[in-house]
């Protein structure tokens, strides 16, 4: 069993796709297929299903995927942590980050790195949590940034500075001249609300709940950019996290504290369990959050 024939197989039952496998080892297809049946006679088992145009993994196959994945993302690690001791500033490094992070929040942080590490490559992916986990998990990413929900046993994360909510209207909203709003003041008008399944969502959804008070979803969307577009609108009131406020819209929208009403939001920086972090992945965490110094250094 050779460490090629195992990234072979980890890149096809990652990809899903033999062809996909080749390119990213840069390898010929049948190279690749070779890999597979010469692993497959070593363990005297079959690692894929026959049928149909994607790589499905057979009970046995995923058994094997679940133990090479972090050998294979370990060996595929080993020339950046060597280039990290001898102190060499230069890579890359794979970000996964929900919509409000990378509007809001990101910006100011990868300004501020890119003039620290000019020669270190950022990649950012806008995900949703759920699949800033499962990439995590993968080893496709160096880190994510997402709500801290329960994490699996091979993840960790280092939490950063917690998000408050507001409550915004419409300039000519009835609500606008209010200082300060109850749960029922709010649910007598209509709402604009993330969407169903998002962390954003059941968190609102469960603060009415318990209140035993009805919301009057007009229209659920996926990011706080288009709520706000909506709200500017007078199609309805919503409540958003406190970062996603920008000083150019508050004269466009009224903004009504509800720290009260609802608890933060708490994100996190999510990363595989036994990674290597570069000197550069570790400032990148302090940039995000300071108070992680003692931390990281431990």
């Amino acid at each position: 069993m050779e460490m090629q024939q195992l990234r072979g197989f980890y890149y096809s039952a990652r990809l899903k796709s033999l062809t996909k496998a080749a390119e990213k080892l840069s390898v010929t297809q049948s190279a690749v297929t070779q890999q597979i049946k010469n692993l497959e006679r070593n363990l005297d088992v079959q690692l894929f299903n026959r049928y149909g145009p994607r790589k499905e993994l057979t009970p046995e196959g995923q058994l094997l995927f679940d133990l090479v994945a972090p050998v294979v993302q370990e060996f595929e690690g080993i020339q950046s942590t060597f280039d990290d001791l001898k102190g060499q500033e230069h890579g890359a490094m794979t970000i996964a980050a929900t919509t409000l992070m990378i509007m809001n929040f990101l910006p100011f942080v990868v300004k501020r790195f890119a003039r620290q590490y000019p020669h270190v490559r950022l990649i950012i992916r806008e995900r949703r949590w759920d699949e800033i986990i499962e990439l995590a998990q993968l080893g496709e990413i160096d880190m994510g940034i997402s709500p801290i929900v329960k994490m699996p046993q091979n993840l960790q994360y280092f939490p950063l500075e917690p998000i408050g909510r507001m409550l915004i209207t419409g300039l000519g909203h009835p609500l606008a001249q209010k200082s300060l709003v109850t749960l029922a003041d709010i649910a007598q008008y209509p709402m604009i609300a993330y969407e169903t399944g998002t962390v954003a969502r059941g968190e609102v959804d469960r603060v009415f709940q318990r209140a035993q008070l009805s919301l009057e979803v007009v229209l659920e969307a996926t990011n706080a950019e288009t709520i706000k577009r909506y709200v500017e609108m007078g199609i309805g009131i919503a409540i958003i996290p406190k970062i996603a406020l920008t000083p150019e819209q508050t004269p466009r929208l009224v903004a009504i504290p509800v720290h009260d009403q609802f608890e933060e939001t708490h994100y996190g920086v999510i990363l595989r369990k036994g990674k290597h972090l570069t000197a550069w992945a570790k400032n990148f965490l302090l940039l995000l959050n300071p108070a992680l110094h003692d931390r990281l250094h431990q």
